[in-house]
């Protein structure tokens, strides 16, 4: 009875005992090709070390130009224009407002807007601007004189009935400012 119940577990007690001597004397060490390689290298002649190089002492600079301007500092706007009008020749009056804030319709060109119509009250009169391209297509605005349009730094001169008159200020190719008027006449 006791054969028969231990006699599986024997079994394979016994298939394991027989593959781990098997795989046991397989592992045998053999490292002489390793040992033939550090040999090689220890029989090798050491190589010198080379010397540092010389460590040069650094002298700091002092900086000497602090009390002139500062060459990333802005030109002040009347300097700035005083020295544009002696290199280029450029007339001082003609100058955008680089310091007011831009109106909505500085956004599009005059190309993409064009003249609508008109509403009037008895002391005030404005200018229907439609949006002709770009992600405010067909968008009315009504504009009066004074306003800013279109890129060029445009401000509405005048409006009537027909058309709206808005003076332009251009880049020349002398860096100086041309001014242009640009009329809006009514779409029909």
């Amino acid at each position: 009875m006791f054969k028969r119940l231990y006699w599986p577990f024997i079994k394979r007690f016994r298939t394991i005992l027989v593959l781990n001597v098997v795989f046991l004397s397989a592992c045998t060490s053999s490292t002489d090709d390793i040992d033939d390689w550090v040999k090689k290298i220890d029989a090798r002649p050491p190589k010198s070390i080379q010397n540092l190089p010389e460590i040069v002492e650094y002298k700091p600079h002092d900086y000497g130009s602090a009390h002139l301007r500062s060459p990333f500092a802005d030109i002040e706007a009347d300097i700035e224009t005083q020295l544009q009008t002696l290199i280029t020749g450029c007339k001082n009056d003609i100058q955008p407002d680089t310091n007011r804030r831009k109106e909505d319709l500085e956004r599009y060109s005059l190309d993409s807007m064009e003249m609508k119509g008109i509403m009037n009250k008895p002391d005030k009169l404005w200018g229907l601007v439609k949006i002709t391209a770009g992600p405010s297509a067909g968008n009315v605005f009504h504009v009066e004189v004074g306003d800013y349009v279109g890129v060029n730094h445009g401000r509405i001169e005048s409006i009537s009935e027909q058309q709206i008159k808005v003076n332009t200020l251009v880049p020349d190719n002398k860096g100086c400012w041309e001014q242009r008027t640009v009329f809006m006449t009514l779409a029909e």
